[in-house]
């Protein structure tokens, strides 16, 4: 428990940078940023039953489905295709997702297709509605698949009340009312209906492809999404500048490196602010170079009491925390 524990505080201050960090991505032309927040900020709302969900109706035939309730203000995102719909990740697990769906296409009267279903990676926070699903994609990684089959115990027991009782009030948004922090729990998921994805692969929605790239810092089993033609780019929880999660600084260099040079236009983010500008990846990979050369301050943070190392320089920070991402 005391692992997870620190992970939400430590993600919560991801989700503030992620907030802050509306500047030009230098490798595209970007939308500029206060565009952008005029994007978010003025999205039309979709109207849906689960009193949960809150659904935000984006650019590039994007919807994310928004769970502001929560502290960690998780974000999954619905891709339409001409021949397949894409969900890229399944939320907190605290109201049904798969609902939320159906009454999204009721309201925007669109065509029930199959959904690729893709998870980002395998923290609880993106999960949670997995047993929805007949069928998810993920990496054939051992602690992905040991995450995915082994749920979340809830109550006592799993040691996780203290991470569900963290709600935050949103206008319009409740959490469902069999909803309890003393008992709510993921299911395991069923090691025979998870398929696997590997690095470059498409995720083919028939008029629109999605590349897969292989991250591995903020967690083993990281899946970003490319789709080359609108320049779109869902980068799950790697990528959020200026201040970094990860378990290994060398890890966030090679994945900083990956995404270098490619023009991104629209960043669909997974925590928070539902669209951000760019991620300044060739001035955040310089820091990070040079912090793995002995640059920089180098100290700790302290959460819930415990210190956990972390270095800054040039307005990048980099927590280093593999006890408590890899629970």
């Amino acid at each position: 428990m005391r692992n997870l524990f620190l992970t939400v505080i430590l993600s919560a201050i991801t989700v503030a940078c992620a907030e802050t960090e509306q500047s030009t991505n230098a490798s595209a032309p970007s939308v500029e940023s206060a565009t952008v927040q005029d994007l978010v900020d003025t999205a039309e709302r979709i109207e849906n039953s689960t009193g949960w969900f809150e659904i935000l109706k984006l650019p590039n035939d994007v919807y994310a489905l928004w769970e502001p309730g929560h502290v960690e203000k998780v974000n999954s995102f619905f891709v339409l295709g001409s021949d397949r719909d894409l969900l890229y990740d399944t939320g907190m697990g605290i109201a049904r997702i798969s609902q939320a769906i159906d009454d999204l296409r009721k309201q925007e009267n669109l065509p029930t297709k199959p959904i690729i279903v893709v998870n980002s990676h395998n923290h609880l926070d993106h999960n949670g509605g997995n047993q929805e699903f007949a069928e998810i994609w993920t990496v054939n990684e051992p602690w992905a698949i040991r995450r995915l089959t082994s749920g979340v115990r809830g109550g006592e027991e799993g040691g996780f009340v203290s991470y569900w009782s963290q709600l935050r009030d949103h206008d319009g948004v409740e959490p469902p009312a069999d909803f309890s922090p003393d008992t709510h729990a993921i299911p395991p998921y069923p090691e025979d209906q998870i398929r696997f994805l590997d690095d470059n692969e498409k995720v083919d929605l028939g008029d629109r492809q999605f590349a897969v790239i292989r991250t591995f810092s903020h967690s083993p089993d990281g899946i970003a999404l490319y789709g080359a033609q609108e320049n779109l780019f869902f980068g799950g929880d790697t990528f959020y500048g200026p201040e970094y999660l990860i378990t290994d600084i060398n890890l966030l260099a090679a994945d900083l490196k990956r995404i270098e040079t490619l023009p991104i236009e629209w960043h669909y983010a997974s925590h928070g602010a539902q669209l951000i500008t760019a991620m300044q990846q060739g001035k955040h990979l310089a820091a990070v170079s040079r912090m793995i050369n002995g640059e920089g301050e180098t100290g700790s943070t302290t959460f819930a009491g415990f210190e956990i190392p972390m270095q800054q320089l040039d307005g990048v920070a980099v927590v280093v925390a593999p006890e408590l991402l890899l629970y």
